[in-house]
């Protein structure tokens, strides 16, 4: 839709009313004008009618028609008089001067001559004709460009009116004389066109003055105006300075010099907080951790110090490539489809991801994506954080091998076996195949500790953990039980226990027969350092059958345990099954 100006519309709202008024005036003016200029016409032609019926009289009487000419021709002098007709008693013509028009139409009454709706031509009558028209029923008859005024001549020379009122009085004539209106129709038309002309100055005039006014009024709301809009550009200092006399518009000009200070302000407020928002992200982002910032596409736009330091990539070498150069070959797809599924989803996803440096050396790290949405909810970065977790995944591994692990042998300890026991117990009860336990402990390993120290029997406890590993396949479990006990389990043998018990005895038989021979070992002595020493140690053994998960681990081992005693008892370097 069109917009208009405030002057513009104070323009209009102003000269709209003044030209229908001065339109309206001016109608107004010249209808009234002009009935006054045909009413004086009218009045004119009744009394020259009069003045030539008082005229006639003794001309009429005595039949002079010379003497009625000469008046006649002295009427015709008048102006607007074209032709006048005197009548005698019985209505014949006397004397007949000028030129006589006639134009159709209907007559009007005698209060006041008006202009016909539709005018005809008009054309030459003869007087006989305009007899029969005007009379004294129809004292006036008005036409287009005409009129006729009847007069009737009275011995004593009587208004028309006091003739209606004494029909008696006795008529010895009649004049009837045509009035032309081209005279009063030529004035209507010069008073039109002043009128017009006079009309039009005056609406330049007020034109001119509404236009100076709307100027002087509307220029300060458009001072107001423009400076709004260039506070709105972002233009603070704009300030307007408005001369008028109107308070409203000073309060308003004080306003929005009040409202752009307050801006300008609050503008420099929030640039010094975007400056230390700004300087404080990038503190945060050259932290120790690495950091990479994706657009929508996943392409990398930027890279801190601390990702160059934990990848080798630098930053224009990690700029407009994939993340992908990262991935070590570790993961499947189905890792990274249930990533993207969480970032799709939640706007992030965190966790433990392997990576590949650019020197090929995989390392593990900690990653957390987020994403950045604009109000609409369209993705625009991807901000990704790398943290080496290298240090921390070896910590988490020597405290895993102190919890599970023998720190001597490296042979998984107690609480491990207990709980492999118990999944090869439960693997065993489903698959019907028959498990074992073997519980060793060395015959001759205490006067080795007395003679040597603990040093040397931690060797051959070493030894004896890896000759133990030499014998029994990578599915099977050695552990240390703590001093120089030691447990093997072995799972999935046969599902005949008979066979299970051979497989079981011929592994048992290998173990103490390689656990039998001699041991050479450092013997730790200061005046030799390089000294060693043979040491004979055998081994007791006792071995014990699962197949079921009804019994719990700890059962199963109390049972070999009580085998193994059996077979020192009987005289040690044996193997003793449970029954």
């Amino acid at each position: 839709m069109k917009q208009f100006s405030i002057r513009q519309y104070v323009e209009w709202l102003t000269l709209i009313p003044l030209l229908i008024m001065a339109v309206g005036l001016e109608t107004y003016f010249l209808h009234g004008r002009s009935a006054d200029l045909d009413r004086d016409l009218l009045e004119r032609g009744k009394l020259i009618a009069r003045q030539l019926a008082s005229s006639s009289e003794y001309g009429v009487f005595a039949n002079n028609r010379p003497f009625l000419q000469n008046i006649a021709q002295g009427v015709l002098q008048q102006p607007d008089v074209r032709g006048a007709i005197i009548l005698n008693a019985a209505s014949e013509s006397l004397v007949e001067e000028g030129e006589f028009s006639y134009a159709t139409g209907n007559p009007i009454a005698d209060t006041g001559p008006a202009m016909p709706e539709h005018p005809g031509p008009a054309r030459k009558v003869p007087a006989g004709k305009i007899r029969e028209l005007v009379n004294l029923q129809t004292p006036v008859l008005s036409r287009d460009k005409s009129f006729w005024v009847y007069q009737p001549i009275v011995p004593v020379q009587v208004a028309l009116d006091e003739l209606e009122v004494k029909p008696a009085v006795q008529q010895v004539g009649a004049v009837i004389i045509e009035m032309s209106r081209a005279r009063t129709e030529r004035a209507k038309s010069q008073m039109l066109w002043v009128t017009m002309g006079a009309t039009a100055l005056f609406l330049m005039l007020v034109f001119y003055l509404v236009f100076r006014a709307s100027r002087r009024i509307t220029s300060p709301v458009c001072e107001l105006s423009d400076a709004v809009q260039m506070i709105g550009k972002g233009r603070l200092e704009t300030r307007v300075a408005v001369s008028t006399h109107v308070a409203e518009l000073s309060t308003l000009a004080r306003g929005i010099n009040d409202m752009a200070a307050q801006l300008q302000q609050e503008n420099a407020i929030l640039h010094q907080q975007v400056l230390e928002a700004t300087r404080i992200a990038a503190i945060a982002f050259e932290s120790h951790e690495g950091m990479m910032v994706a657009d929508a596409a996943g392409l990398i736009m930027r890279v801190n110090s601390a990702f160059t330091k934990i990848t080798g990539y630098t930053e224009a070498e990690a700029i407009g490539k994939s993340p992908s150069l990262l991935k070590s070959g570790r993961h499947d797809v189905d890792f990274y489809v249930e990533m993207w599924e969480s970032i799709e989803s939640t706007g992030s996803w965190q966790g433990e991801i392997w990576n590949r440096r650019k020197n090929g050396e995989t390392y593990p790290a900690w990653l957390a994506i987020t994403v950045v949405e604009r109000e609409d909810g369209k993705v625009v970065y991807y901000v990704a954080t790398y943290t080496d977790i290298t240090l921390r995944k070896v910590a988490e591994n020597e405290i895993k091998n102190l919890a599970f692990y023998d720190a001597l042998t490296q042979l998984p300890n107690r609480r491990m076996l207990i709980d492999r026991l118990s999944l090869a117990m439960a693997a065993s009860h489903r698959s019907g195949r028959y498990g074992a336990v073997m519980f060793l402990d060395l015959d001759n390993f205490k006067p080795l500790n007395d003679k040597y120290g603990h040093a040397v029997g931690d060797l051959l406890l070493v030894e004896v953990a890896h000759r133990i590993v030499g014998c029994v396949r990578e599915t099977d479990t050695i552990a240390r039980f703590g001093g120089d006990e030691f447990v093997v389990m072995l799972s999935e043998l046969d599902t005949e226990k008979t066979e299970s018990m051979s497989q079981a005895g011929t592994i048992a038989e290998k173990i103490r027969a390689i656990l039998a021979e001699p041991y050479v070992l450092a013997l730790l002595q200061q005046e030799n350092a390089n000294a060693t020493g043979e040491h004979h140690c055998t081994s007791s053994i006792g071995v014990v059958l699962f197949i079921s998960h009804e019994t719990v681990p700890e059962t199963v081992l109390s049972w070999a345990d009580m085998a193994m005693y059996k077979a020192k008892r009987d005289g040690r370097n044996s193997i003793r099954f449970h029954e």
